[in-house]
């Protein structure tokens, strides 16, 4: 059952015109005030409008949103990795994705090295991704041994521990490390040495939407939306608005010393 946070959240978001127009409640891995979150929210509204249905953003814990499409309570995730279908064979992916996903791996400090996912038995080295990425979580666990590869909840936490000594590899999607490191100053708790450095790309793939197979009939509409929005530029400058608003929030949000 959707509580009445989460209906109020959904509610604060203009819907279609029409009250007999369809609505698709959408839900996201991230948090609600994530800009990448906020980012998808414009491209997903504007897609569905195209497509003539509604829109709704429900705000949940992370660890639900998945499991809320696959019990109808809600009717698709806006971004999670092309493979994802594989682990929810009963989801419905758009063809046209987001964007690209790169899963990079992280050290911290000059010595900090990656000889590729073959070499991380041998070398014994303690590595660590965060959880629900799914496709990332199943490449590692091919090639670590047990007790080799820990689980963290959240960036911030990854690369602090990189900087404590307590992993020597952390891997995760490009973009979500690289916007927590460019706004670092919303973050003071990770300091700026010692350094954390990107050490190589990993895998790259594409992140999709998904949507419940009852709305199905939908998605080629949509993904064609989703297409013309990237052309004509529409998703690039949400992306870029998204980015700005959450600098300057962060800039308001700093404590004045």
């Amino acid at each position: 059952m959707v509580s009445r946070r989460l209906i109020l959240q959904a509610s604060a978001l203009p819907l279609a015109a029409h009250a007999d127009t369809t609505t698709l409640r959408f839900v996201f891995s991230r948090p609600f005030n994530n800009p990448r979150t906020q980012w998808l929210i414009r491209v997903y509204r504007d897609v569905c409008a195209i497509s003539g249905v509604g829109f709704a953003y429900l705000d949940v814990p992370p660890k639900r949103a998945t499991a809320m499409v696959l019990a109808g309570q809600a009717d698709g995730e806006l971004g999670r990795t092309y493979g994802y279908q594989n682990f929810f064979p009963q989801l419905v992916r758009l063809s046209e994705p987001n964007n690209a996903v790169n899963f990079c791996v992280y050290g911290v400090g000059p010595r900090a090295r990656f000889d590729g996912l073959d070499s991380l038995q041998q070398q014994h080295l303690r590595c660590e991704c965060r959880r629900g990425i799914q496709e990332l979580e199943g490449l590692l666990d091919q090639h670590t041994s047990a007790g080799q590869l820990s689980l963290i909840d959240d960036v911030g936490q990854g690369l602090r521990k990189l900087q404590l000594g307590r992993t020597d590899l952390y891997f995760d999607v490009q973009e979500a490390v690289d916007d927590y490191l460019t706004f670092r100053h919303c973050h003071p708790r990770l300091p700026d040495a010692p350094a954390i450095r990107e050490l190589a790309r990993v895998q790259s793939t594409t992140g999709h939407c998904y949507l419940n197979a009852s709305h199905a009939g939908y998605a080629p509409k949509m993904a064609a939306a989703l297409a013309t929005l990237k052309r004509d530029g529409t998703v690039a400058r949400h992306l870029q608005q998204c980015l700005q608003a959450y600098k300057q929030r962060c800039r308001n949000d700093a404590p004045r010393l």
